[in-house]
């Protein structure tokens, strides 16, 4: 019984949006749920292309393994390990290009313990892909 408590606690690739489609660009920004953080951003003048390969840099500066990327359904998955404050964190990338800009919908869910801190998962892990992000489209890396 204990084993199935922490299976389903556990966050997971396919809790996560699976396509920029089922995002909300201008959606909520900060804590929206247990363990889950969300933010946006608009990279201007920067491409979807290129948007899709900061995502993947920006996962991976953040500590992320990329474990799925779709140029097509405008998404990049990572997964990161244990940290101090969770025991798995996933994050989505989420991207559209309009006109010349493309907006950006990061979204992180940490694993769903009710330990004695109960939701303690860090909450900026969409704030430091951002900036990751940011960092390498603007040169600074």
């Amino acid at each position: 019984m204990v084993a199935a408590l922490v299976l389903t606690g556990c966050a997971s690739l396919n809790s996560l949006p699976q396509s920029a489609g089922e995002v909300a660009f201008d959606g909520e920004r900060g804590k929206t749920g247990w363990a889950e953080h969300r933010n946006n951003g608009v990279f201007q003048g920067y491409d979807g292309d290129q948007v899709f390969e900061a995502a993947k840099v920006g996962l991976e500066r953040s500590g992320f393994a990329v474990k799925r990327a779709d140029r097509e359904r405008g998404m990049v998955l990572g997964e990161h390990g244990i940290t101090l404050v969770d025991w798995n964190v996933v994050a989505g990338v989420y991207f559209q290009q309009t006109g010349e800009d493309t907006r950006v919908h990061v979204v992180s869910e940490g694993s769903r313990d009710v330990g004695f801190a109960g939701d303690a998962t860090a909450a900026d892990w969409p704030g430091k892909i951002l900036l990751n992000m940011r960092e390498y489209l603007y040169g600074t890396h």
